[in-house]
């Protein structure tokens, strides 16, 4: 009965994802691209489900410098890689791409929430800008926004100071902004980026259904369950991942084809079930 009721935190996701596998399904994409979000979101599942089963007495841990500098780090990484036309942001082993930043983002944001939480406040400003600064390298102006977007909540509400709070406002204007001037060259992927128009092509009952399977995916952190700072600021980062994709060639989450954006949404709704 545990299990069954921790996996419906993970229901959410499925209508977007066999939308868009029925999209790819009736387009001709071979099985070996669609197949990888069923089984991701399987395990996921499975290993998401267990997770919550443990002992849910709160134990928020503090946050500290040593995790956040180990996942920024991460975002450092693609340049080690060869990269496509000069675009830096996946770790490539052989077949295998993972976008890093839609996995990696979700979890700086909570840990950048913490370092709030134990009035660490300019440290967190700091590894906010240095996260912006690498995803304006990668160059990646729809995570750019997204991260920009949502990590800008906490440090409003969390800054005392009305000076800082603006300086920072003002330069994340300013990363975005730039994100927008210097986008990248690379044609979009039907069905990953595209994929919401593969859907839309199959008629209007399904785009409305696909539009409404999008919306599922934000509803556990605007309205289902505890709404609060954390939770509503995830929501934000993700409704904005899905927005930016109508302005650019920038992956659909969830719909798409891409395990990456998969397992970032796996770690933001496990933590915020957890511990919320």
């Amino acid at each position: 009965m545990n299990f069954f009721k921790n996996t419906l935190s993970y229901l959410f996701m499925l209508p977007a994802i066999l939308i868009g596998t029925f999209a790819m399904v009736s387009t001709g994409v071979s099985p070996s691209i669609w197949i990888q979000n069923i089984l991701i979101w399987l395990l996921g599942t499975f290993l998401g489900s267990i997770y919550l089963m443990r002992n849910k007495e709160k134990r928020l841990s503090k946050g500290n410098f040593l995790p956040t500098v180990v996942i920024i780090a991460l975002l450092v990484f693609p340049f080690f890689f060869n990269g496509s036309d000069g675009i830096h942001r996946w770790l490539t082993f052989g077949p295998i791409n993972v976008y890093i930043a839609s996995i990696i983002l979700p979890l700086l944001i909570i840990q950048l929430w913490k370092l709030t939480l134990n009035h660490h406040e300019i440290y967190s400003i700091g590894f906010y800008f240095i996260t912006l600064i690498i995803l304006l390298f990668h160059p990646d102006a729809g995570q750019l926004t997204a991260f920009a977007c949502a990590t800008t909540i906490i440090l409003w509400k969390k800054i005392c100071q009305w000076n800082i709070k603006f300086v920072s406002l003002i330069l994340s204007v300013a990363f975005v902004i730039l994100s927008w001037v210097f986008l990248d060259d690379l044609a979009p992927v039907p069905y990953v980026e595209d994929i919401i128009f593969l859907v839309a092509d199959l008629g209007m009952v399904w785009f409305v259904i696909g539009i409404l399977s999008l919306l599922l995916l934000l509803s556990p952190f605007f309205f289902y369950g505890k709404r609060n700072i954390i939770s509503l600021t995830l929501g934000v980062y993700f409704l904005m991942t899905m927005i930016v994709t109508l302005f650019g060639n920038f992956p659909l989450p969830i719909m798409g084809y891409g395990i990456s954006p998969i397992i970032g949404y796996f770690i933001a709704i496990s933590w915020v079930k957890r511990n919320t």
